[in-house]
């Protein structure tokens, strides 16, 4: 039971200031001339790129400033196309289903 406690008292001291310092973040407004749905697809797309060349150069994987939502709404989907396209040629590669003869 103490160490339950004492495990609980641990998380809390780390949770309860976390929550509290992201609380107080705070962004500008989205404007309307910034990077939009079109553009948010391209940067998901090309988000595995431009985090490896970030290591080395001052690159952003993500607009800033953007539309808004439109534009988060393009970066998931093309992130996620990038996922799945990545996924689908590795399987192709190690003889997959897409390769296995009947």
């Amino acid at each position: 039971m103490l160490e339950t406690m004492q495990q609980w008292t641990g998380k809390t001291l780390v949770a309860i200031p976390t929550i509290l310092l992201t609380g107080c973040a705070s962004q500008p407004a989205p404007r309307g001339d910034g990077a939009g749905f079109l553009a948010g697809i391209f940067h998901g797309l090309t988000a595995w790129i431009a985090l490896l060349a970030s290591l080395f150069m001052p690159v952003r994987p993500y607009a800033f400033p953007n539309a808004g939502f439109w534009y988060d709404a393009g970066f998931s989907l093309g992130f996620s196309t990038s996922i799945v396209l990545l996924v689908v040629s590795s399987i192709a590669q190690i003889g997959g289903f897409m390769t296995r003869g009947r």
